[in-house]
């Protein structure tokens, strides 16, 4: 049963390499896309599997910038493997990729626990950091984490911007921190945090989380399927939907999606992803109520797309910002 267990992992892993290399490459096709993404849909471990080979293969590439003069490979390295397949060459590349994660890793567990590390992403940006726990963080976009192991406890602190935490079964408590909240998380929570100002905005997607509010001194355990708001006036809860939450979360595949959300909303979410700017210039149109799904670095598509259903004209001034009035 272990050895079947075994093969199976390894069986999973492989795949997962073979996807990360192939999705990275520039001939990569829509189809592949497609199926890339009914192959991660399977479970759980076929997505944190994906994740790791990831973050692997990103931590080799910056490796081969680094050392230009090695970028050529190790013979020894590329021989044939049992394994056949038409990525065979850069599954290779992965695995080696993954043995330096590995190395990264270990070299993590030595350091002192009062040592913190920083994770950023520039806008339009999308990050996915596992920890050396194999607790994840997907950072979106224009956002910054600092980590740091300290007082046996897992703590995050999200400094700005917006992420989705998946804490790993650990001894230790998985602590986010964002303004003036604190978020203690059960096992294998998910948890969506945005910084909007002094607030913090809370969403639970599985698990549950204790928040803890220096504001108000408020201590309460909030279940999955809750969003909250919480700020200097105190905290604000509500029960949503799954399918709210999968709109919430829909940056994590590139996308904006709009469920009754006005012009302004719309726009305000398109400028976190882009340099190119929006601007709704007449109140006429900036309480228009939106719905669709939109690529959130695509703003000319949305603002198409917007132009020929509504009586909304688009303007663009020399820097190339978009200005939004009614049509004539």
């Amino acid at each position: 049963m272990a050895r079947e267990a075994g093969s199976r992992r390894e069986a999973v892993r492989q795949a997962a390499a073979q996807w990360v290399v192939r999705l990275d490459a520039p001939d990569c096709a829509p189809s592949e896309r497609v199926a890339f993404e009914a192959w991660r849909q399977q479970g759980g471990e076929y997505e944190a599997a994906f994740e790791r080979e990831a973050a692997a293969w990103e931590r080799m590439a910056r490796l081969r910038a680094v050392a230009p003069r090695m970028s050529a490979a190790n013979a020894d390295l590329l021989a044939p493997t049992r394994v056949r397949s038409v990525w065979s060459r850069p599954v290779v590349w992965a695995r080696a990729a993954a043995i330096v994660g590995g190395i990264g890793i270990a070299a993590a567990g030595v350091i002192s626990t009062t040592a913190s590390t920083a994770y950023a992403t520039a806008i339009g940006e999308r990050r996915v950091i596992v920890l050396s726990d194999d607790s994840r963080i997907e950072l979106n976009t224009n956002s910054k984490v600092v980590v740091r192991y300290r007082n046996g406890a897992r703590e995050v602190r999200l400094v700005k911007g917006e992420a989705l935490f998946t804490a790993a079964r650990d001894a230790r408590p998985f602590v986010v921190r964002a303004g003036d909240t604190r978020l203690e998380a059960s096992d294998s929570v998910q948890l969506a945090v945005r910084v909007s100002g002094p607030a913090a905005l809370v969403t639970v997607r599985s698990g549950a989380v204790t928040v803890d509010q220096k504001v108000t001194e408020t201590d309460s355990r909030q279940p999955a399927g809750v969003a909250a708001v919480y700020g200097p006036a105190g905290g604000r809860v509500q029960r949503i939907s799954t399918a709210d939450i999968d709109r919430a979360l829909a940056w994590r595949q590139g996308a904006i999606a709009l469920n009754g959300q006005t012009l302004e909303q719309a726009v305000a979410e398109f400028n976190r992803y882009n340099r190119q700017q929006i601007s709704v210039d007449d109140p006429r149109v900036s309480g228009l109520r939106l719905a669709g799904y939109f690529q959130s670095t695509e703003p000319n598509s949305f603002v198409s797309a917007l132009t020929n259903t509504f009586p909304v004209r688009a303007t663009r001034d020399a820097e190339g910002s978009i200005h939004l009035t009614p049509r004539d």
